[in-house]
Formats: structure tokens, C-alpha cells, sequence
């Protein structure tokens, strides 16, 4: 049971873009440019933004999967 809450927490928080519950931080965005991949995701201006990756959902999606959510009923 913990496995399947702690799934869905990562998942959501992703998703959601929460604030401390991913895991695409800057030393992350930092090891993608020393493996010179993804280098539209290289932190910019000194590392003060982190432009958004193609996950990121915008705030119409984000209320819409929250909306969703709350639809949902399960056993």
C-alpha cells in the first residue's frame, strides 16, 4: 500500500510541477549539460530559471487533471 501512495505522490507531484516533490532541480539540469543531452533544458541566467520541461502541464491542464481527479470513485 505505501508503494502504491508513494507512486502516485511522485507521479502527481510531477506532473503538477510541485514545488520539493520532483526531482528536476538544478543539479539535475546541471548533470543533463555534462551528458550534453537535453540542452534545451540547461538552466539559464545563471541558474536562476529552469525552463519548463515538456511534461510541465500549463494551469488550464493542471485544473483540469485536478477536476478529473476529484471525479474519479473507486471501491
Amino acid at each position: 500500500m505505501h508503494v502504491e501512495k508513494n507512486v502516485c505522490d511522485r507521479l502527481i507531484g510531477i506532473l503538477l510541477n510541485i514545488n520539493g516533490k520532483t526531482n528536476n532541480g538544478l543539479n539535475a539540469r546541471l548533470d543533463l549539460i555534462e551528458m550534453n543531452i537535453r540542452g534545451e533544458l540547461a538552466p539559464m541566467e545563471m541558474g536562476t530559471y529552469l525552463p519548463p520541461a515538456c511534461y510541465t502541464m500549463s494551469k488550464d491542464e493542471k485544473n483540469s487533471f485536478c477536476q478529473c481527479l476529484k471525479g474519479v470513485k473507486v471501491p
